[in-house]
């Protein structure tokens, strides 16, 4: 059943899969896939899916139509979503030339993938990444991977090239990078992507050579690739630093 989301129903949004993860604040930004129709026609005029490229927007930045900025809010991420809205919210009494006619009313299917706060300090960019990371861990164990490897990827950009900071921030710097890379390595073996997963344990241990998980995953990943030679050197690596 679809939600009136303006006193006037003239924007409403109907849930066509509920989502696993946060809402979006105030002044977010937010990732979406989307397919835009218009009603009359019930015609396809754009697609971030066709693209195979999402679309990123802050909200409250004007960027994009009033519906959007009234209904995104309104959803979690992983939420996908229906809504509709009459030209008063959409493109005006002018439409959008040639794709939008005038006074077009417009139905959306959107997929929030995920939403980030803007962060300046380096203390908000390692608060704001370890926000992202729990996020992430609470969609892992929902069984989200795919939205879990999203938060865990965005809390990593937080702080990834962080390093004008105090020499405590920066040793909490490495350590949150080490865990979150480590979070990312084990969403992409559950996702079998295994070039992925080893590119990623290879950086953990980039940054934190004695780092068991990493070894141990490392030969995961060997035994699925069938590159035994590498597998056995990491893991003999590991077992060396369990040893001593």
């Amino acid at each position: 059943m679809a939600q009136n989301l303006t006193e006037d129903g003239k924007v409403t949004k109907r849930i066509i899969k509920a989502g696993e993860g946060l809402q979006p604040k105030k002044k977010s930004e937010v990732s979406v896939h989307y397919e835009a129709f218009l009603v009359k026609q019930d015609s396809k005029f754009d697609s971030s899916r066709d693209r195979n490229a999402p679309f990123a927007f802050t909200l409250n930045g004007g960027q994009v139509i009033e519906a959007w900025e009234i209904a995104v809010p309104t959803m979690k991420v992983g939420e996908v979503a229906e809504i509709t809205c009459s030209y008063e919210y959409g493109y005006g009494e002018k439409g959008r030339a040639p794709i939008v006619p005038k006074k077009a009313s417009l139905r959306f299917v959107v997929e929030l993938l995920g939403a980030w706060e803007p962060a300046g300090s380096a203390r908000q960019r390692l608060e704001a990444a370890a926000s992202k990371k729990e996020e992430g861990n609470e969609l892992f164990k929902k069984g989200a991977v795919d939205k879990a490897l999203f938060a865990y990827r965005r809390a990593r950009d937080y702080i990834i090239d962080l390093w004008d900071c105090e020499p405590e921030e920066q040793v909490e710097c490495r350590e949150l990078v080490i865990a979150i890379q480590s979070n990312i390595a084990i969403c992409y073996i559950k996702l079998r992507e295994w070039d992925n997963a080893l590119e990623v344990c290879k950086k953990v241990l980039d940054r934190d050579p004695c780092n068991v998980k990493a070894c141990y995953r490392i030969g995961q990943i060997s035994t699925e690739t069938l590159d035994f030679e590498e597998g056995i050197q990491y893991v003999k690596l590991g077992l060396q630093v369990i040893i001593n």
